[in-house]
């Protein structure tokens, strides 16, 4: 018995030995530009033309001290549409805005030192606002207009190139989805979500 619980203990500190190869951890902060869509539906909705979101997002990213190149992390950021929207025959103009919070966790490829591969999930939620004619008329009526929490989520694969020892630029391109939901309450409801499809800007390492 004594000797199949060394053996287990031993095994475990080698193993632990194992994943703590890498020197020492590593830290990644990066902001950029960002481009989505937006795409609007709801009860009652007439017709609805949105622009190309534009925004922004910072990351945080730190590279676990262990022999598997994971890193993980959080973000925010902000997009915002406008939006264009014929109902009853009345026309608004309207801004959405979200801002989207996640975590993080990236898979790195070590092909050369100045380059970083990776791919990346992400998960959290999306918080934002809706200003504009369509609001303002709905709280001229005293309304009472909520906009709880979507989710939001995200698969990406990204690139960063160091163009010197610490400071590179990034691209990131995939699907990125920001769920929103609008409550107007006798009005019914509206969904405004976000898919962020590329941003790309700095990273700096630390």
């Amino acid at each position: 018995m004594k000797n199949t619980v060394c053996v287990k203990a031993a095994a475990l500190l080698l193993l632990l030995a194992g994943l703590t190869v890498r020197a020492s951890a590593q830290v990644t902060v990066s902001g950029g530009f960002a481009l989505s869509q937006m795409d609007a539906s709801g009860e009652g909705f007439g017709s609805v033309v949105t622009d190309t979101g534009i925004g922004g997002n910072v990351y945080v990213d730190y590279l676990l001290p262990i022999n598997i190149p994971l890193s993980v992390g959080g973000e925010i950021g902000v997009d915002t549409a406008a939006m264009k929207m014929k109902h009853s025959g009345l026309s608004y103009k309207d801004t959405i805005t979200t801002f989207p919070i996640l975590a993080r966790v990236a898979y790195h490829f070590d092909l050369m030192p100045e380059l970083d591969l990776y791919v990346v999930g992400k998960i959290g939620i999306s918080i934002g606002l809706w200003t504009g004619d369509y609001i303002d008329s709905i709280e001229d009526q005293n309304i009472d207009i909520k906009t709880p929490p979507g989710f939001a989520f995200g698969f990406d694969v990204g690139a960063a190139y160091y163009f010197m020892p610490t400071v590179g630029a990034f691209v990131e391109a995939g699907f990125d989805r920001y769920d929103r939901e609008v409550e107007f309450g006798r009005l019914g409801s509206a969904d405004v979500p976000f898919n962020r499809f590329l941003t790309f800007g700095i990273s700096v390492k630390f």
